[in-house]
């Protein structure tokens, strides 16, 4: 399905809900970086499924730019992937099936930054995962150390996937990850928070996800740290992965 943000454009969707009227708590899929709403090996369906078993809805979506979803990608920030997330919960409030009171997030890397920019006011839970908080740095040590991308500032510039393609961003995107400024953001964090980590994640240090959840205000916070873990617990052991599932999902059946 697609629905419509507030800038015109059509985003596309996956709505997943139990059978029955409701009201069921819910679940809001962010993804990470230049992600459709299936994330890297269609993590988030795998998460999903393993909710809807456990009567919960959810909604995958692709920020505009990225997958199916309308919209040019080189006028992306993390402010108008933040209101995109806001346009989201918005729709979900709206319906008739939905638990106003049981609305969960579920960030992946640098969709907990653009989840962190917007307002989650009246969700009830938040679960990151392999959460990019020094955007600024994580996303130059990627590319430009790592990769020996040429970053151009003021025009266009092609970031290099993993799968074999690129994502183009534009002079507005470098603006947005350097305001950034995840000291101030994290003092929101007033309700549940989950952050999962892992400590072979070659993009964001454990030691910088520890520093993070430390300074969290929030009384009821968990973090989880997976021994041989890589960026969003995905490439690693069948077990692994599904100690994984079960984290997630027990969490959000525990704060929903």
């Amino acid at each position: 399905m697609f629905i419509i943000n507030r800038f015109g454009e059509k985003l596309e969707a996956l709505w997943r809900r139990p059978v029955g009227n409701g009201p069921f708590p819910v679940v809001l899929f962010v993804s990470g970086f230049g992600m459709d709403l299936h994330e890297s090996k269609n993590s988030n369906d795998e998460i999903s499924n393993q909710l809807l078993n456990k009567g919960f809805a959810t909604l995958q979506f692709s920020f505009a730019g990225c997958g199916r979803s309308e919209g040019n990608y080189t006028e992306m920030t993390l402010e108008r992937q933040a209101k995109q997330v806001e346009d989201m919960l918005t729709w979900l409030r709206q319906r008739g099936d939905i638990d106003n009171q049981r609305i969960g997030i579920h960030a992946t890397s640098m969709g907990v930054a653009t989840v962190l920019l917007a307002d989650f006011a009246r969700c009830a839970s938040l679960c990151f995962v392999a959460g990019v908080y020094n955007v600024n740095r994580s996303i130059h040590q990627v590319y430009e150390e790592e990769r020996g991308v040429k970053i151009h500032h003021e025009g266009t510039t092609q970031l290099p996937r993993g799968s074999g393609a690129t994502t183009p961003v534009g002079p507005v995107f470098w603006k947005s990850i350097a305001a950034f400024n995840v000291i101030t953001l994290i003092q929101k964090l007033t309700l549940p928070v989950f952050l999962v980590h892992g400590d072979q994640d070659t993009k964001v240090s454990t030691s910088e996800v520890r520093e993070v959840f430390d300074k969290i205000p929030s009384k009821e916070k968990r973090l989880k740290i997976f021994a041989g873990g890589d960026h969003g617990i995905i490439d690693v052991p069948r077990s692994m992965r599904e100690e994984f599932l079960k984290e997630v999902v027990n969490w959000f059946r525990e704060t929903l």
